[in-house]
């Protein structure tokens, strides 16, 4: 149920199958809340016979398990939905940050945002972590994404995929944790984007940043 590669899901098959056990592929979408009340989203990558057999177990984490395809197929989307984690909340981070040099209040901003198809949930999710600066008791940690982020590049590449958008969300993801947030939630993130190298004035409070 980890975050892997889907070359490494297919390797780990091989010798598990060549041990004469049976392996199949299930990563999970969800955190904590998701997790404790079994609401997790569950993407199976196996054979339908193995999918009908461990269903039952399967639902225990999400009441509805999704068949991708074979070992490989799971893992692959799992990779694409977390690539997706990094890249909207670095494009989130990048228009909050632009709105509040400009004065503007992110509560106005935000209020048209939620009104335009542009507005992903994941946005509410993390603004008061971003307006606070608290990046304490992590839903998931600045170093997890960063994993899974080159995990995907890893992948995307192989696939013959250009790949220079993401890169950029590595880079942010690699200056978070030079500023000490790996283990902290990756809405830091906006730190990494917002503190320049030089302090600034921030419009709304008139204070000079730190």
């Amino acid at each position: 149920m980890s975050t892997i590669a889907p070359t490494e899901s297919q390797m780990i098959r091989d010798e598990v199958v060549a041990a004469g056990g049976d392996y199949l592929e299930a990563p999970v979408l969800g955190s904590i809340p998701e997790a404790r009340s079994g609401s997790l989203i569950v993407m199976v990558g196996a054979e339908p016979d193995q999918f009908a057999q461990w269903s039952a177990l399967l639902e225990t984490f999400g009441s509805e398990p999704v068949l991708l395809g074979s070992v490989g197929s799971a893992a692959a989307v799992k990779l694409a939905l977390n690539q997706l984690i990094g890249s909207l909340t670095s494009a989130f981070a990048v228009s909050l940050g632009l709105v509040m040099r400009q004065g503007v209040d992110p509560d106005l901003f935000m209020a048209i945002l939620r009104k335009s198809a542009l507005y992903a949930p994941t946005f509410d999710k993390k603004l008061q972590r971003m307006l606070d600066r608290d990046y304490q008791t992590p839903n998931f940690p600045t170093k997890h994404l960063k994993k899974d982020i080159e995990l995907f590049i890893s992948a995307a590449q192989s696939s013959g995929l250009e790949i220079d958008g993401v890169e950029g969300v590595r880079q942010i993801l690699i200056k978070a944790m030079a500023m000490s947030f790996a283990e902290m939630d990756y809405a830091a993130l906006f730190s990494a984007i917002y503190k320049a190298d030089t302090a600034q004035i921030d419009p709304l409070s008139g204070e000079e940043e730190k």
